[in-house]
């Protein structure tokens, strides 16, 4: 699995790619928190790998529909978005946290398609991440230093990609009231 940060990081990427216009705090703060609720089930008393303990039922596209779809009913109005809209980008959000932990190699696989059986992952270059209560730190973390190279890089330059095109497109007009 990945850690807690990097799936805040790929939220937050996600939503940043969604909008160009200035979002309320409540719409980054799902998009940092929304990836890592999946993982509340380590605190599951079911066995690792079942289908009630970790990497399963949470990790589903099934249950990141449900959060996506409950997360947008609630602050649709609050973010002045529409709810289709915020419902398939909250989906997307989640989703994402199943797609990181099936790139780590090792650990156990993932049930994206509950409640069918098939469970896929150990796919990609992402060691497991370390099991501490302390803030891993990269000089020692093989699964931080990859997951800052095959995650946060991609994340930063993607939005950066699209930001700069974005500006590129304003019209001049708009730019230059903006003072860009």
């Amino acid at each position: 699995m990945c850690t807690i940060y990097t799936h805040a990081a790929a939220g937050l990427g996600i939503a940043r790619l969604y909008t160009a216009r200035p979002m309320a705090w409540p719409y980054w703060a799902l998009a940092a928190l929304l990836p890592i609720i999946p993982d509340l089930d380590v605190f599951s008393t079911a066995a690792y790998g079942s289908t009630l303990g970790h990497r399963g039922i949470t990790h589903s596209l099934l249950f990141a529909l449900v959060l996506g779809i409950v997360a947008a009913g609630a602050t649709c109005r609050r973010l002045q978005a529409p709810w289709w809209s915020l419902a398939f980008l909250f989906f997307v959000v989640v989703a994402s946290h199943g797609l990181l932990d099936a790139i780590t190699r090792g650990g156990e696989t993932i049930q994206f398609f509950w409640p069918l059986q098939a469970r896929y992952g150990n796919l990609g270059p992402i060691p497991v991440s370390d099991i501490a209560v302390e803030l891993p730190d990269p000089r020692y973390s093989r699964a931080v230093r990859s997951e800052l190279l095959w995650v946060w890089l991609p994340i930063i330059l993607l939005v950066g990609a699209v930001t700069a095109y974005r500006r590129l497109r304003r019209p001049r007009s708009v730019r230059a009231s903006r003072g860009n």
